[in-house]
């Protein structure tokens, strides 16, 4: 296999597990078990974790090694303020054409979490992800859209960590996103974008509660 290749397979498995939380905030990355893992030299492994340094999700340490980054108060206030700023304006500004199948598909999806047909967290999470992308990619001005992708990573995190803390929050967000749903489906823009922007407020006192009460995580 090409060692281009490897250094692929190892990125892209270790930025996966450090979104899904299972490489845990401040948790630390001993190479030697990353290479017995994924089988792999040490070549790869390094070039992967210096590509995740560069998307902030990896922190060197001298002397001491790789670590996972940590999740800060700063980092929890940055991420849904570029969210807050980007997803109700593409809602009123890019969602009046929305496809009418795509809006089905949502509901479904939802009402399918709602019955607890759909019950394990990282289906709903998989699902979350699809019902805020299916919006954003209504937007044509890929800079906005850029900038979304960029934040992705971090809130990835954000929302694993807050759903573990607060489980209601899990059920919460589903109620948030049918109301959103409900505006789009009823033409009333104005009123989506402003639900939306409710629901990420809640959405950033979850995560900021989980900060405040001390998760280990965080």
């Amino acid at each position: 296999m090409p060692k281009q290749s490897l250094k692929q397979i190892a990125y892209n498995s270790i930025k996966e597990k450090i979104l899904n939380c299972e490489y845990m905030p401040n948790s630390f990355l001993n190479e030697d078990l990353l290479c017995e893992e994924f089988g792999v030299s040490r070549t790869p492994i390094r070039d992967a974790l210096s590509r995740l340094e560069q998307e902030y999700l990896i922190t060197i340490v001298p002397k001491k090694g790789f670590f996972v980054a940590p999740l800060s108060a700063n980092e929890i206030n940055m991420v849904f303020e570029g969210r807050l700023l980007i997803e109700p304006y593409v809602l009123l500004n890019y969602c009046k054409d929305f496809p009418a199948d795509k809006l089905e598909r949502l509901y479904a999806t939802l009402e399918e979490t709602q019955k607890g047909i759909v019950s394990k967290r990282k289906d709903i999470y998989d699902l979350d992800n699809e019902f805020h992308e299916t919006i954003i990619s209504q937007c044509i001005n890929r800079y906005l859209v850029q900038t979304y992708y960029n934040i992705h990573n971090q809130n990835c995190r954000l929302r694993i960590i807050s759903g573990r803390a607060n489980d209601k929050r899990l059920l919460d967000t589903v109620e948030e996103h049918f109301q959103i749903l409900e505006w789009l489906r009823n033409k009333n823009y104005e009123k989506a974008a402003q639900a939306m922007t409710d629901h990420l407020t809640n959405s950033r006192a979850s995560a900021f509660q989980a900060f405040l009460e001390g998760n280990s995580y965080l």
